[in-house]
């Protein structure tokens, strides 16, 4: 009797184990379906523009052509369980939100590890376009149409450096503190009036000079270029050398100061029209800061990989900003490219560029006589 109850216990455990492994591999088919139809859900929201632009900071044809950047030119490939659009909308919704693992893998129904692994996925493809859209800039581009640059003459845009948080391990803290106290990397950057980026050197410490990081972007090989007749438009942190004209020292320079004022002297009239010259690359700096929120705090990734993301972020702005600019002649555009890379080896080699950026007494003179002639054209046309 005993022996049969044994026989009978067991069935019974044999069977309820039965139920209950196909009970749990029925739910486990269930969860799969919903999370389809969650990322499914989340995908077809994007499907409104407005939607779109808010989640994404882009709009349905410029993320339907990054998508299509990325696979023809970034390698970016489709897999059996993720689409390139759900990959690039995940990457870009980090950045843009500055979200963490955990949120997305709530929001997009996926694993931890298939979120770190296709964000780095991403990141790799979005690096492999930065030569198209991270240009150097164009020597022999003039701007006497552009307001605030006709009065600078051989001026190719505006130069400054930006800080960016970061987490750092703890030895390295000391070298990455700012002088607001914040852990950081000091940024290095030109841009042109249409606020596109043409130079980008993250990665350094917060704690270094931005005379230092631009001296050494100007030795690195495939570093800062710039012609002995050009110059770029810096603020006080730089020396006023040769290819970096700076403002003069203890004179009104911000905006913000004058107030309705008038100019009084060569010095401030100077002051004033550099200031509104230089100030698209606070702007774009604005701009950038404003639409990647990964940039306005510091982000848990490893050092190397929070300098990608910052290049990344440059990238996409550059992006934004070549795709919204409407009045820009594609095909004038494409022949200037063309004709620049054919002769890319022959300017390397026929200009004599800047190494080093120290001020001299001709520089300065070059800043003076700008200047006296700014403000004679200024009280002539007053009178």
């Amino acid at each position: 009797m005993e022996f049969i109850m044994l026989v009978v216990g067991f069935i019974q455990v044999v069977v309820a184990a039965s139920y209950g492994q196909n009970y749990r591999l029925k739910e486990l088919t269930w969860n799969a379906y919903d999370r389809s139809q969650i990322r499914a859900t989340w995908m077809n929201t994007l499907k409104i523009d407005r939607r779109c632009r808010d989640e994404l900071r882009l709009d349905i044809p410029r993320f339907e052509k990054l998508c299509h950047l990325l696979e023809t030119r970034g390698g970016l490939v489709t897999t059996k369980h993720v689409t390139v659009k759900e990959v690039v909308a995940l990457f870009l919704h980090i950045l843009a939100h500055d979200l963490k693992n955990r949120t997305i893998q709530a929001l997009f129904a996926r694993s931890g590890e298939t979120v770190s692994r296709q964000f780095h996925i991403v990141l790799g493809s979005l690096l492999k376009l930065g030569k198209d859209y991270i240009k150097k800039v164009d020597h022999s581009t003039s701007y006497v149409d552009d307001n605030q640059l006709k009065w600078f003459e051989g001026a190719v845009g505006a130069l400054d450096g930006t800080h960016i948080k970061m987490t750092v391990p703890v030895e390295d803290r000391p070298r990455y503190r700012d002088r607001k106290g914040d852990i950081s990397t000091n940024v290095l950057a030109t841009c042109d009036p249409d606020l596109c980026f043409t130079y980008v050197l993250p990665g350094w410490e917060g704690s270094a000079s931005d005379p230092r990081v631009l001296r050494d972007a100007l030795r690195r090989p495939n570093g800062l270029k710039v012609p002995k007749n050009k110059y770029f438009l810096a603020d006080l942190g730089f020396s006023n050398s040769e290819g970096f004209l700076t403002p003069y020292k203890h004179t009104r320079y911000h905006l913000n100061l004058w107030h309705g004022n008038t100019p009084t002297n060569y010095k401030e009239l100077f002051n004033l029209r550099h200031s509104s010259a230089r100030n698209c690359i606070e702007r774009a700096f604005g701009l950038l800061k404003k639409r990647w929120a990964i940039l306005r705090d510091a982000s848990f990734y490893p050092k190397k990989i929070q300098i990608r993301i910052i290049n990344a972020c440059f990238i996409l702005h550059n992006f934004f900003r070549e795709e919204k600019m409407e009045e820009r002649n594609f095909m004038q555009e494409v022949e200037r490219d063309l004709l620049r890379s054919e002769n890319i080896d022959e300017e390397d080699e026929e200009n004599d560029y800047i190494s080093t950026a120290r001020s001299t007494n001709e520089w300065n003179e070059f800043r003076d006589d700008l200047a006296k002639k700014m403000f004679e054209e200024y009280v002539a046309r007053r009178t």
